[in-house]
């Protein structure tokens, strides 16, 4: 019996708007229950805006910066805090928790509040951090194998918690009075009803994503002669300069609105859901626009990467620079951004005047060269699944046949590790590859995949060596386990362990289930041998598994394109792929 669930969510406010399927979903799957969401401070104003939360707890970690409000802040302020907030929150008896921040303090957090039942990452009585559901342990490896991610983190939270639904719409709530708290506003910048209202949101949580203030002051400028569009400009007043910068840049400053620190979140709402188009860097602004069904020109930059948060909504168009180092990987601070420059005022303007007229999102003939430019739009797949659907049908390159056959891959693999039934149809896949990338010259990609193919073997062949010495231990316990012999073997567990993550490093492009391997094993508790041989030896079968699937994805692609007897047909030359750390 669920009576009383806790939905963690402790990082940005992007992340809560994409939660709300899953939330969707667990008001479905327990409808009796009381739902509590746990937010930062940061967004305790936002949490009223979240569909289907009964109840909403605020951790406000940020008191302890403000300097003014302690004569003396030490370490045993905060731990009285966290103890004090931790105790009234084991009071409420929560039966499940939901814990969608990856966080150390989270896991410790609910180790402490001792609930049982738990999806997402927690951790041990020794402190080490785990996590037992197969997409969350997907959603733990991903951050280091991003080009190959298919995946939305909408996709991934309800997955997370074993929701099932048909519709995975993101909401938030809209309160009555949202279009009366604009009014004033409106008013005072005499806004008419029938003005094409363009939003720009020119600032983002992380400063290196940022499209230049430069690109979007022409870029209003542009709306503003051809489509005589009124520009107005969201933001926190922190990002005051930002909006300044524009205006002070633009030609047409008069016919921007600047908002920017002006309004609440029921004004913003409100505002947001009055334009026509929204051009944003990768904001929680992004998503609220989503939410209202706001058009969405996107702009995905540095460590920003749409497959992971684009907006979970049909009918939005993305850009994305395409360059070997984009998106860049977690923790790595780039000195060179160049990728914000592949994409020009020009582009954008072009895409939101060919919409305009046509209704629908299709590159115009005067875009000029695209070669570093990826313009995707937001579409439901025939699964029902959001995907990015290119509009530029570049060259096809081995990540993105990857990136296909993961989509595949752990659909098939995690589905079934929670019961969701068929394997995908790995057809569709090769259809999906032939409509969305240029496939004329495949013979370079076939040998490369001929030889990851040979590679994957490798693999499944120390898999199976794996497999033989975890036996061998689960036997020796049988009868009188020698030391010596056990120590061997666990020894030689430990080498295959090490080939396997050395291969994963120099290829790649397999990393992902190697890394799956490992992240499986993570979660191995106690010291009763004969059961951690059992759970090894659990994962050893599915990586063999998934291994094994994974090649016969790649050999459907090659047999698709590759002509018997053709130059194709032969295995290219073999290949050396460097290690990014990150990536």
């Amino acid at each position: 019996m669920v009576d009383r669930i806790l939905v963690m969510s402790l990082t940005r406010m992007g992340d809560l708007v994409q939660a709300t399927p899953l939330i969707s979903g667990l008001r479905h799957k327990y409808p009796r229950a009381k739902i509590t969401l746990m937010v930062s401070s940061d967004f305790a104003k936002f949490a009223p805006n979240i569909p289907d939360i009964d109840d909403s707890i605020v951790l406000d970690m940020r008191q302890f910066t403000k300097k003014s409000r302690w004569k003396e802040l030490t370490w045993v302020v905060i731990y009285r805090y966290l103890e004090s907030f931790l105790d009234d929150m084991k009071h409420r008896r929560f039966d499940l928790v939901v814990n969608l921040s990856h966080s150390k303090l989270s896991a410790l957090m609910i180790l402490y509040l001792g609930i049982k039942k738990v999806c997402g990452f927690m951790c041990n009585e020794t402190g080490d951090r785990m996590t037992r559901h197969p997409w969350m342990q997907f959603f733990g490896i991903e951050p280091f194998n991003r080009v190959y991610n298919p995946f939305n983190l909408v996709e991934i939270f309800t997955r997370s918690a074993d929701v099932k639904l048909e519709d995975q719409k993101i909401r938030i709530n809209v309160a009555e009075e949202t279009q009366a708290s604009i009014a004033e506003q409106i008013d005072q910048e005499n806004v008419g009803d029938e003005e094409l209202l363009i939003g720009i949101q020119a600032g983002s949580s992380l400063e290196n994503r940022r499209w230049p203030t430069r690109y979007f002051a022409e870029l209003a400028d542009l709306l503003v002669n051809r489509l005589n569009a009124r520009i107005v400009l969201f933001g926190v007043a922190g990002e005051a300069s930002v909006a300044e910068e524009i205006r002070n840049l633009a030609d047409h400053r008069e016919n921007i609105i600047d908002l920017t620190g002006k309004t609440d979140i029921t004004q913003l709402i409100g505002w947001v859901g009055k334009c026509s188009y929204l051009v944003t860097n990768d904001t929680g602004t992004m998503h609220i626009a989503a939410a209202l069904g706001t058009r969405i020109v996107g702009l995905f930059f540095a460590h920003a990467h749409p497959y992971e948060t684009g907006p979970y909504s049909p009918g939005h168009v993305l850009f994305q620079a395409r360059i070997s180092c984009a998106p860049c990987s977690y923790g790595v601070q780039c000195n060179n951004i160049v990728c914000i420059h592949k994409v020009q005022p020009r582009h954008v303007y072009s895409m939101i005047l060919n919409h305009q007229k046509e209704h629908v999102w299709k590159l115009p003939n005067d875009m000029g060269p695209l070669d570093e430019m990826h313009i995707f739009e937001t579409r439901y797949g025939d699964d029902r699944r959001l995907i990015l659907k290119p509009l530029i049908r570049h060259v096809v390159n081995l990540d993105d046949i990857f990136r296909c056959c993961y989509s595949r891959l752990w659909l098939d693999s995690l589905r079934e590790s929670v019961g969701e039934g068929d394997s995908p149809d790995q057809d569709a896949m090769v259809e999906t590859i032939r409509q969305d990338y240029d496939c004329e010259d495949m013979a370079g990609i076939i040998g490369s995949l001929k030889e990851k193919i040979e590679i994957l073997g490798d693999l499944i062949r120390l898999g199976r060596k794996g497999l033989q010495v975890t036996g061998s231990i689960i036997r020796l316990f049988r009868g009188k386990p020698s030391p010596e012999k056990l120590q061997a073997l666990g020894e030689e567990i430990n080498r295959i362990d090490e080939r396997l993550n050395l291969t994963g490093c120099a290829h790649p492009e397999l990393k992902p289930v190697v890394d799956m391997f490992k992240k499986r094993k993570e979660n191995f508790q106690g010291e009763n041998v004969v059961k951690l041989a059992g759970a090894t030896l659990r994962c050893y079968e599915q990586m063999g598994e998934e291994l094994a699937r994974l090649s016969r994805l790649l050999n459907a692609v090659v047999e698709s394109f590759a002509s018997p007897g053709s130059q194709e047909d032969q295995v290219g030359a073999k290949s050396i792929n460097a290690f990014v750390p990150g990536r």
